[in-house]
């Protein structure tokens, strides 16, 4: 079983050592910080410190979700290189912190003369494609220098939105030719969509990295045990057979029950999976 992470931030109104506490107190050895937040061009040199601090001295691994908006498939050329220039600082960010994965959104279409994303033909999608397969070359490279991950996620596969199929990310993986460079496979957005068997019998040994949560009524970033997750069904990507080392428990966001939430997840996953759980 990867190691458990809990995220960095579930309430806006959190202080930054909200979470870490909760970590710390519970046993939880990674934490992957909301890039909505907790970011190269957000956090102090003194907060950067602190999450220092905390991974040295309690064993923990300090990842990153980056930017949850990021467009690395931009039309636009000025958007698309300072998307680019962001992520590589916040790349050196996490290696500075001992981190060893960085999660990427594939985005939404972003072309400046439409009014959407959803506006986009499927020529455009395309070619948001190319865009978003020249910015993981160019970013390959640099996360093999530093000896970080670039987990690509899976998000919905709907109008707007650069990937429509597993296929998809497959191919940007793929073309990116790097050891350093795989998936992020979030099972809740998998239940809303295409679901986790195809998932991985496409993504197969290209999945390094989890985000686990349930779905209810078609919202995903439910409490563990509550919605639709077959966990029988989610058996192999926990398995030792594929190179997984962190899988984020991404529940519990904005409720204030989040803390609870969060330690029932990893019960459920516990009595499914043994002693193996952290």
């Amino acid at each position: 079983m990867p190691e458990l992470a809990v995220m960095s931030l579930i309430r806006d109104d959190q202080p930054l050592n909200a979470m870490v506490d909760f970590a710390v107190e519970n046993d939880f050895k990674a934490i992957e910080l909301n890039g909505r937040r907790h970011c190269a061009e957000k956090l102090s040199q003194e907060e950067l410190d602190y999450f220092r601090g905390v991974a040295d001295g309690h064993g923990i691994t300090i990842n990153l979700h980056y930017n949850h908006g990021a467009l690395p498939g931009s039309h636009s050329t000025s958007v698309w290189h300072e998307t680019l220039e962001s992520l590589k600082r916040n790349l050196e960010m996490t290696k500075n912190l001992g981190g060893k994965v960085v999660v990427l959104h594939p985005g939404k279409i972003d072309v400046p003369t439409l009014a959407a994303p959803e506006d986009g033909s499927e020529l455009i999608r395309r070619e948001a494609i190319r865009n978003l397969k020249r910015f993981v070359r160019q970013v390959a490279p640099v996360a093999e220098g530093l000896g970080i991950n670039v987990c690509i996620e899976n998000l919905f596969h709907d109008p707007g939105y650069v990937l429509q199929s597993y296929e998809d990310l497959a191919s940007v993986i793929d073309d990116a030719d790097s050891p350093n460079v795989g998936a992020t496979v979030d099972v809740g957005h998998c239940n809303r969509g295409d679901g986790i068997p195809d998932a991985i019998r496409v993504l197969g040994d290209r999945v390094r990295h989890l985000h686990l949560n349930d779905v209810i009524d078609g919202v995903d970033h439910h409490e563990i045990g509550t919605g639709i997750l077959d966990l029988d069904e989610m058996e192999p990507l926990v398995a030792h057979d594929l190179n997984v080392e962190f899988a984020t428990l991404e529940v519990g966001a904005r409720s204030p029950d989040g803390e609870g939430i969060i330690l029932r997840s990893r019960d459920v996953l516990r009595k499914r999976y043994g002693a193996a759980v952290g």
